[in-house]
């Protein structure tokens, strides 16, 4: 009986003690596995303020917002901001007889500086034009600004015969006859069609395709039309494969695509802090109709997200040639599409889950 109780009293105890082993193990690698989270959430931390500071600091360089207008391209986005306020002005139902005093103080100015560092171009034309309409709105209802006709007609004078590429600029009449009759289809049968490609015919994509493509998505509503996007195009096996190892979102038919776009948007577009996002908002609607523009032409496309760590855009850029201020927004897979292929399904949500009725 006593040698029961003993081995009883040792068989406990020696639970007892591998209980605690266990639990302090358990408590070892808890302790562990929490320490672990703490440094990957604190290193997390340390990379975002890095690539936050690399957005900033091209913002801060690029755009226009601390700078000034200290280069051609900053100078032109002005012009276009300004003069396109005066055409939205124009465009209203009852404009109001000498609006936009200050506007047009600083377009002038804009102007003046164009004309004084690089010469009076296309950009200034449509400036000027813009200006000459606005002028006649005034006069026709009674305003004669004799200070501002003077300052056009020698800004004008400037520009020789065969230099005056355009008459473009101002307000355009319209019917909505017009509008409603070129705009018949059945754009539910169109956006439904698309797909995401991901198996692509070896036929070659004739450049004219993208170029046409690329004029129908000049068309994209960007801020104060600036028009800030670009589009680079590679065509090369060994170049569609350089520009695609940055990208991991590709494998496995990135390689079948005929041609690569990126799509980028140029800070020198964009001339205050509250524009700082501006560029993706332009970017993004720019390369979603160059996308409908391209299966508009039969052409499958796949969108390459882009949402990189600041080292790889630095790295693609310096092996493309892309500038510093230009901001990638994605790329394009483009190429012909097989007779039959499989694509994912994509389910969408129900309307009842996105539309929010106020």
């Amino acid at each position: 009986m006593q040698t029961l109780q003993s081995y009883s009293d040792y068989s406990s105890n020696s639970l007892r003690s591998f209980a605690k082993q266990k639990l302090s193990k358990v408590s070892h690698q808890s302790i562990l596995y929490k320490s672990s989270v703490f440094i990957w959430r604190i290193i997390q931390n340390v990379l975002l303020i890095y690539n936050y500071y690399y957005d900033y600091n091209r913002l801060i360089k690029w755009s226009s917002a601390t700078s000034g207008f200290n280069t051609k391209s900053k100078l032109h986005a002005s012009i276009t901001k300004n003069y396109h306020s005066i055409e939205k002005g124009l465009a209203l139902r009852q404009p109001k007889v000498g609006f936009g005093k200050d506007t047009i103080k600083r377009l002038v100015s804009n102007l003046e500086e164009l004309q004084n560092k690089y010469g009076i171009d296309t950009i200034g034309q449509i400036a000027l034009n813009t200006l000459s309409a606005y002028y006649q709105f005034n006069l026709e209802h009674g305003l004669v600004d004799e200070d501002l006709f003077q300052k056009i007609t020698k800004l004008k004078n400037y520009i020789h015969d065969s230099q005056n590429t355009t008459n473009q600029g101002g307000i355009l009449e319209i019917s909505r006859k017009t509008i409603v009759e070129a705009a018949q289809m059945d754009l539910q049968a169109f956006f439904k069609s698309r797909h995401s490609i991901r198996q692509f015919d070896s036929e070659d994509v004739d450049m004219s395709l993208i170029e046409k493509a690329v004029t129908m998505a000049q068309k994209t509503p960007s801020v104060c039309n600036r028009q800030s996007c670009k589009v680079y195009v590679f065509s090369s096996y060994e170049d569609k494969i350089k520009v695609l190892s940055y990208q991991n979102g590709n494998r496995g038919f990135g390689d079948q695509a005929n041609k690569i776009l990126i799509v980028v948007s140029d800070l020198e577009n964009f001339t205050s802090i509250g524009e700082r996002n501006q560029c993706w908002i332009d970017g993004g609607m720019y390369a979603m109709s160059l996308v409908y523009a391209l299966h508009s032409l039969g052409l499958g496309t796949c969108c390459l997200n882009w949402s990189v760590e600041y080292k790889v855009d630095q790295a693609l850029k310096q092996t493309t040639g892309i500038k510093d201020s230009e901001s990638i927004i994605m790329m394009i897979a483009v190429g012909h599409i097989p007779e039959k292929l499989n694509v994912a399904q994509s389910a969408r949500k129900k309307v009842d889950e996105v539309l929010v009725m106020k």
